[in-house]
């Protein structure tokens, strides 16, 4: 057979195009041996060949001819044999993230589709014409149309198109004879109504534009993206809530996996489609409040033993722990937050009997033996790291004598039974086994609900976890993460986590990144990448500091100390990187208690005044000073007086300090350094680095995307480069709308209903104020929010009423975003019945407070809202006013 593919694809001057595919060919994958294919007018190209093979797939790519780069289409095209001609014509789109089907099609949506019954692509025959989309539809009571200008397409009258059949996952194809064309005709798609007999919308746009065939002829059309009418584009509601949040008369001083169950069925009453959650990995380290920040995983596979549900366990409790169970969980419930010592204490005396009762049972448990043989990459290590922290009391892997290493010996414990880790290591994959079941049964009843589930993925991990501990060369173990400041923390943050050696992960084609985004899917239909910044860059800060205020931006392009002479800096590298110190300085912050001060803090060599060597940087003043001295703060400040930060990594370069013109050191200086310092401070926070982190996130996220059909969210907050949303833009990886947020700095707000549609709105999050809060905190600011936003007249009222919550939340659900996931405190704010007094109480996280105990609990029970019927459905009437419930996809996971 010979066949010819047309590409529709516009390149630029100096770009070829190829097509690589599985078959000699093509190439056998090789795109050194691709086919290239030829210019046929500004926006097509062609090839042409011939193959005996009937099934092969392909791939167009561009390569560019000055520096031989390539740009691959996201997605392959699939060819399987059933033509009955000598020659046929395939015409092509680039497929690229942004189109439709690829987030329709994705986990959250996938189910809905899976009620239609593919068939299988039969012979052309006398047939010319084959018409091919790739397009989900939700109902079983529609179906794509195919009409045109033809007779054959029934002249634009619906009711003589032609209804297409499907054909694969989200595939419609539907083969039309019309061999006696003379001109290229004009086709669309509509989406129809079986049952209604009706066309719900035809796709928007220009027409699409088909061509007549030869006498031995076949045209086959490929075509992408039904062009869906913004009105009637699918978009769902979720609420957030972290899993430790959910309260119910069940659970045990915290909210379970199994309590997933009970807010899925109240979800799906309430009208939501989605539920989103924070991380659930194991946190344990120092067996404290401390471990409760869930993005301070030990590891990134293991699940939180906290989450465990008592009374789910796979073999009956006996009438001793029954009572034992009652006891403790009443009074564990009457805490109004979470006490995680008291929890995780009694859960895990209560499974270490529990599992020495019923050993010999589990030793022989297939499905046990099933989990631990399936999941040993993960579960064994994490299980001997969990053990040794037991045995030595921390989790620095450092102080663990015999240990600092994982052996392949040591990992062998599981399997011998003299070993003095054997049970504690079993102890610890049974753990991940029950919460492994628990957390998939929870999810297979939302799924019957018709409630997705939404995770989170942390952009770090603990310095002292399994995952350092086992692949230390993947880690920058000497640096720290954080953020630069922002809103949310003036002095920056550091989260402590190692950063990411990302040349290392390159090599072996990011096993471990695979590994985690493929490992979340077992649980997740969508997921928030945390912090999307850091795939593009992170910002590090050295082990010396512990504000957040002295970190640079890793990878950037830090100015040489060449480069900052040629651009007019003639100060001596001590004088820009040093803490900047003058008798002035010391008299104009320690004021009266200056001599004092001075000659504990400071030494003077030569008329230069510089701090002793024990208070010379953040981490010396913290070992050496109590943190309430009143001295603390002050020195810490004074540390932070610099003008650059010497890169670590690279001699001789230098970061510009964050808001380096607001240092007594910048207020120092004369005009002229005063002048070439802020050029220098705009162009390395807002022009530099820009193409070199566009380039840098993309060496990452398309890959990693790819590794998951989990709808791809991303958490773009703070101080973001442009590149940012353009990438998340080019991937279809939907951002986060904050209304009080907004990316612009001309702007105090955005609305939602200027949101585009690949994104996720909300008024608040996990590190925000609750909106009860935020009302309090600035009243200039929300007087303009109540008069402009609102469209109300006058002062705002000093609380928040019901209504006015509701309103706010009415604009977020009635956006054009496909998602608006809200947490649960606002929507139990908008009613007298479920509205807690104690506003300040439903704050989960400050993020300039560190360590802050994240221990927020729902206030009342799930079992009381599911007994709120009239608050239920006014929720219920909400999400249906703002088109977040539709016909089309009230089948939704059915």
């Amino acid at each position: 057979m010979k066949i010819k593919f047309h590409l529709k694809y516009s390149t630029h001057l100096g770009e070829n195009i190829f097509v690589v595919g599985d078959i000699p060919e093509l190439g056998n994958g090789d795109k050194s041996k691709a086919l290239p294919m030829q210019f046929f007018n500004e926006s097509e190209w062609y090839v042409e060949f011939e193959t005996k093979k009937k099934k092969f797939e392909y791939t167009y790519f561009v390569r560019n001819l000055k520096d031989s780069s390539i740009r691959e289409e996201w997605a392959p095209h699939h060819f399987e044999r059933h033509i009955l001609s000598k020659n046929l014509i395939v015409r092509d789109f680039w497929n690229i993230p942004v189109l439709p089907q690829y987030n329709l099609g994705t986990t959250l949506f996938e189910e809905i589709s899976s009620q239609f019954k593919s068939q299988n692509l039969r012979a052309l025959k006398k047939n010319t014409h084959r018409f091919k989309i790739h397009f989900p539809v939700f109902n079983p009571h529609q179906v794509l149309l195919l009409t045109g200008n033809t007779p054959k397409l029934g002249e634009w009258n619906p009711e003589r198109g032609i209804e297409m059949k499907p054909a694969g996952k989200n595939f419609w194809y539907i083969d039309v004879a019309m061999p006696a064309l003379l001109c290229d005709f004009e086709y669309k798609y509509a989406l129809y109504d079986k049952r209604e007999k009706s066309v719900n919308f035809f796709e928007t746009g220009a027409n699409r534009i088909g061509h007549p065939v030869g006498a031995e002829d076949v045209q086959i059309y490929n075509d992408v993206c039904f062009r869906v009418p913004e009105l009637d584009r699918w978009r769902l509601s979720g609420l957030a809530i972290p899993v430790f949040s959910i309260r119910t008369k069940e659970s045990c001083g915290v909210g379970e996996f199994s309590d997933l169950k009970a807010l899925g069925k109240w979800a799906k009453n309430a009208g939501f489609s989605l539920i989103q959650i924070l991380p659930i990995n194991d946190t344990t380290a120092h067996y404290s409040w401390l471990d409760c920040y869930p993005y301070a995983a030990i590891s990134v596979f293991a699940l939180h033993p906290m989450y465990l549900s008592l009374r789910e366990l796979p073999y009956s409790l006996n009438k001793k722990e029954i009572l034992s169970l009652e006891k403790k969980s009443k009074i564990l419930n009457q805490s109004s937050g979470v006490e995680y010592e008291a929890v995780n204490q009694y859960k895990r005396d209560f499974t270490q009997k529990y599992f020495k009762r019923n050993w010999r049972k589990i030793a022989r448990d297939k499905d046990f033996l099933s989990f631990k043989k399936n999941n040993k990459n993960w579960l064994i290590p994490y299980a001997v790291f969990s053990s040794l922290r037991d045995e030595y009391g921390t989790t620095n892997f450092e102080q663990w004598p015999a240990y600092q290493q994982p052996s392949e010996e040591l990992m062998n414990c599981i399997n011998d039974e003299q070993h003095l880790l054997h049970a504690a290591v079993n102890y610890y994959c049974f753990i991940q086994w029950i919460l492994d079941m628990q957390l998939r049964d929870a999810v297979d009843f939302l799924h019957r609900e018709g409630v997705g589930l939404k995770g989170d993925l942390p952009i770090g991990i603990s310095r002292h976890s399994v995952d350092a501990w086992e692949h230390r060369e993947l880690f920058h173990m000497n640096q720290q993460a954080g953020a630069p400041p922002d809103d949310f923390a003036v002095l920056g943050q550091n989260w402590e986590f190692p950063t990411y050696n990302w040349e290392k992960m390159k090599d072996d084609d990011y096993t471990w990144w695979k590994s985690r985004f493929q490992f979340m899917a077992r649980y997740f239909d969508a997921f928030r990448i945390d912090h999307i910044l850091g795939f593009f860059r992170i910002w590090q800060i050295p082990m010396y500091a512990t504000q957040g205020i002295l970190g640079y931006f890793e990878p950037a392009l830090a100015f040489s100390d060449e480069e900052l002479i040629e651009r007019g800096v003639s100060l001596s590298i001590k004088r820009l990187t040093q803490p900047f110190v003058t008798k002035e300085i010391l008299k104009q912050i320690f004021d009266k208690e200056f001599e004092t001060a001075e000659n504990k803090y400071f030494k003077t060599l030569e008329d230069e005044i510089s701090l002793k060597e024990e208070f010379s940087t953040q981490r010396k003043i913290q070992q050496n000073l109590d943190s309430n001295h009143p001295h603390f703060e002050i020195l810490m400040n004074l540390v932070a007086n610099v003008l650059f930060i010497e890169d670590e990594n690279r001699a001789e370069h230098f970061h510009p300090r964050f808001n380096l013109i607001e240092t007594l050191s910048y207020q120092d200086l004369d005009e002229h350094h005063k002048h070439v310092l802020y050029l220098l401070y705009t162009d390395y926070f807002y022009h530099r680095n820009e193409n070199f982190w566009k380039i840098k996130g993309l060496e990452k996220l398309p890959m990693l995307k790819k590794a998951t059909n989990m709808l791809t969210c991303g958490e773009d907050l703070g101080m973001i480069p442009k590149v940012v949303p353009e990438v998340m833009q080019e991937l279809a990886v939907l951002n986060l709308e904050i209304q009080r947020m907004p990316g612009r700095v001309d702007k105090l707000f955005t609305h939602p209903a200027d949101s585009p549609y690949l994104c996720v709105v909300s008024p608040s999050s996990h590190d925000t104020s609750t909106l009860r809060q935020w009302w309090k905190e600035n009243r200039a600011g929300i007087k303009f929010f109540y008069n402009q936003w609102m469209g109300h007249e006058g002062e705002p009222p000093q609380e928040l009423s019901e209504p006015l919550q509701e309103e706010i939340l009415h604009q977020h659900l009635f956006s054009p975003a496909m998602l608006s996931i809200i947490p649960i405190q606002e929507f139990l704010g908008i009613d007298s019945s479920t509205r807690n007094l104690k506003e300040d109480d439903e704050r989960i996280n400050i993020p300039s407070v560190f360590p802050h105990k994240w221990d927020y609990r729902m206030h009342i029970s799930v079992e009381d809202l599911i007994e709120n019927k009239k608050f239920t459905q006014k929720l219920n009437a909400l999400n249906q006013k703002c088109g977040r419930i539709k016909g089309d996809i009230i089948q939704f996971w059915k």
